[in-house]
């Protein structure tokens, strides 16, 4: 019996005023999985990401994390946020607080933990992105890979259960690109489970468990990397994939 998963979206919709974005989303990810998202611009893909912890308020559908339904009404969001970190593409740092700092916020405002216990789990986080040597440096000392790094620390110094990517590195020149990357492996490594909107068809193919490809607000086909890359049953995959591999 495989495990029951850690992330369920069922029938998800979303519309803004009359137009539909997501027109009935159905996704599972297990606990360890790395689920890659891909599909083109404008498919409903980050959106269906921020609906997964309610930055989006979904029209309809249920979304359950970790066993709660987030859904329902008097759901604690604050505490559903914990457990479903979210990396976005943009990689809001505060620019005044050091690389630590940045880290160890959320840790001590929302978790409550000391300075010490804060800064000893946001050293072992950077550490895992491979940053401890830039704790003391500021965001306007870092390349825009290593500010995302910071950015994916923080997710994680809160222990979520799931990680959230947006599109993580579509913001970075292409060369800053491989840092951010190694750093998500990395997580796989370590059994973080992990959804991630990405336009790198390469990692995807490489790193995901599984791969959901979405189209005009669908999810269209999914399935392991090799099915979606080398072999898509849908003509709509077909396409998108060639586009791809022929452009890159």
């Amino acid at each position: 019996m495989p495990a029951a998963p850690i992330l369920e979206i069922v029938g998800l919709h979303k519309a803004y005023q009359d137009t539909p974005v997501l027109r009935g989303i159905d996704l599972r990810v297990r606990q360890g999985q790395l689920v890659c998202v891909i599909g083109p611009s404008g498919s409903g893909k980050s959106t269906m990401l921020r609906c997964c912890n309610r930055l989006e308020e979904p029209s309809a559908g249920q979304i359950v994390v970790d066993g709660i339904d987030i859904m329902k009404a008097g759901t604690n969001l604050n505490q559903v946020r914990q457990r479903i970190g979210m990396v976005f593409q943009q990689f809001n740092l505060y620019p005044h607080l050091t690389a630590l700092a940045n880290v160890t916020l959320a840790l001590r405002k929302v978790q409550g933990h000391s300075r010490a216990q804060a800064e000893r789990r946001g050293l072992a986080a950077l550490e895992q992105v491979g940053l401890a040597d830039k704790s003391a440096s500021f965001p306007g000392q870092l390349s825009g890979g290593q500010q995302q790094r910071v950015g994916i620390a923080r997710a994680i110094a809160l222990e979520p259960k799931v990680l959230l990517f947006d599109e993580p590195t579509s913001a970075l020149d292409p060369e800053l690109v491989g840092s951010v990357l190694q750093a998500m492996r990395a997580l796989r490594e370590r059994g973080m489970t992990m959804l991630v909107v990405t336009h790198e068809m390469g990692f995807a193919r490489a790193a995901a468990d599984h791969v959901v490809f979405m189209d005009g607000g669908v999810v269209v086909e999914e399935g392991p990397p090799a099915q979606i890359f080398d072999a898509p049953l849908h003509e709509r995959t077909r396409a998108f994939v060639s586009r791809y591999t022929q452009g890159h």
